[in-house]
């Protein structure tokens, strides 16, 4: 075993080692910030030598890619799942909201690099990132626009109201902890309130929105 109780490379398996890798490099990215963040100091704390490194990732951008790739392919997916079995938009404007505000306080710094770090990548990586976002924001746009059809939202601008409501669910990913003064639970359930106050729509009951938070909690926990 390694110092730290890390296993040595050479007797760990490939995709153990990948999955080993990413998790550490989200944290520096997070923490460090990516641009200030070199293969050689991730090798170093996985307890590697750096060209050990380069054999599962050919640079840095690739890591990067692949963090932002598994998060923003979880959080369409998480959507995806709750909107194709459920027919009203004000159940699927909340499942916008939950799914959002869950799966960033759960990968807080893959979401947060999602989020932020989008720039970073270049090239085809880039072009696949930016297509996930659009893809993305026309499901979270789509939700809002069919509540506005129905007469159940009365958004002041569709785009921007969905650009706002991704936006500040997003931050609970800076400052969301478990031990802290409320539960997931309670933090979502507020951030839906504030979302359907900016669209204009009558509240669900709690228990809707409760059902909503348990259910993609176990959805991205078991993703983790």
């Amino acid at each position: 075993m390694a110092a730290g109780g890390r296993t040595r490379d050479n007797v760990v398996p490939s995709e153990a080692r990948r999955a080993q890798a990413r998790s550490l490099a989200a944290e520096m990215f997070f923490e460090r910030g990516y641009e200030s963040t070199t293969m050689r100091e991730i090798a170093r704390a996985l307890d590697i030598k750096v060209a050990s490194l380069y054999y599962h990732f050919p640079d840095k951008e690739q890591i990067l890619f692949e963090l932002i790739d598994s998060v923003m392919g979880q959080l369409s997916a998480g959507l995806q799942d709750v909107i194709r079995g459920e027919k009203d938009p004000a159940v699927q404007l909340a499942a916008v909201v939950v799914n959002h505000v869950v799966l960033h306080a759960l990968r807080p710094r893959e979401s947060t690099l999602g989020d932020s770090e989008l720039r970073s990548l270049t090239g085809e990586r880039h072009a696949a990132g930016l297509r996930q976002r659009d893809d993305y924001e026309r499901l979270v746009l789509g939700v809002l626009r069919r509540g506005q059809r129905q007469g159940r939202f009365s958004p002041a601008d569709p785009k921007l109201t969905a650009y706002a409501i991704m936006a500040q669910s997003s931050h609970v990913g800076t400052w969301y902890r478990e031990a802290g003064r409320l539960s997931l639970r309670q933090v979502a359930e507020t951030y839906v309130t504030l979302a359907f106050r900016m669209v204009s729509a009558e509240p669900l009951p709690r228990a809707t929105v409760a059902g909503l938070v348990d259910a993609l909690r176990a959805y991205h926990e078991a993703l983790r």
